[in-house]
C-alpha cells in the first residue's frame, strides 16, 4: 500500500495484539484514525492518535506552558477546518503491514494540508523523539523497542 505522509489511516488491531502494552490508547475497533506525522530515516511511519476531545487537552496544554513554556505531549490544530488534539506522547512506529486502512473522506484518502499544523506537530515530534533516544523522557509504551522489532521484522522479510 505505502504509507502517505501525512495521511491519515485506520491501523489493524493486530498491531495491538503483537505489541501489547496496557498503556496504548483505545483502537476503537480499528476505527480511531490515526496522523502521520513523518516517514524516518529507517523507512519507519510515526503515527500520532487524534483526539476530539479538545477542551480536555487545552487544559493540560494550558498547564504545560505555565510550567514549562511549550506542551511537547498535545498540540490542538485543525484537520478539515475542526480543531483536533494531537497526542505526541502517544505517538508510536508502524509499518504498513499494521494498516487496516487509509481514512477517506468523501471517498478520497484524506491527507493533511494545513501548513501550519503539519510544521508544529512536525517540530514537537522530531523534540519529542530526540529526548526519548536521549532518555530523557520515558514514555509508557517501549516505542524504541518496538521500532527495533519492526527493523528487525522488515530485514528478515528482504
Amino acid at each position: 500500500m505505502g504509507i502517505i505522509k501525512n495521511g491519515l489511516y485506520c491501523v489493524s488491531e493486530s498491531y495491538f495484539d503483537d505489541f501489547k502494552c496496557e498503556w496504548f490508547c483505545d483502537n476503537k475497533g480499528e476505527n480511531r484514525p490515526y496522523y502521520i506525522t513523518f516517514i524516518d530515516k529507517d523507512n519507519i511511519s510515526w503515527l500520532i492518535p487524534l483526539s476530539t476531545r479538545v477542551d480536555k487537552y487545552k487544559a493540560k496544554i494550558l498547564a504545560d506552558e505555565e510550567k514549562y513554556g511549550m506542551c511537547l505531549f498535545y498540540y490542538i490544530g485543525k484537520i478539515m477546518g475542526k480543531e483536533n488534539a494531537f497526542l505526541i506522547g502517544d505517538m508510536f512506529p508502524v509499518t504498513d503491514k499494521y494498516i487496516k486502512k487509509p481514512y477517506t473522506f468523501s471517498g478520497a484518502h484524506y491527507v493533511v494540508q494545513n501548513k501550519i499544523t503539519l510544521k508544529e506537530i512536525q517540530k514537537r515530534s522530531a523534540r519529542y523523539l530526540t529526548l526519548v533516544k536521549q532518555k530523557k523522557l520515558i514514555p509508557k509504551v517501549d516505542i524504541m523497542g518496538i521500532k527495533e522489532k519492526l527493523l528487525i521484522d522488515s530485514v528478515i522479510k528482504i
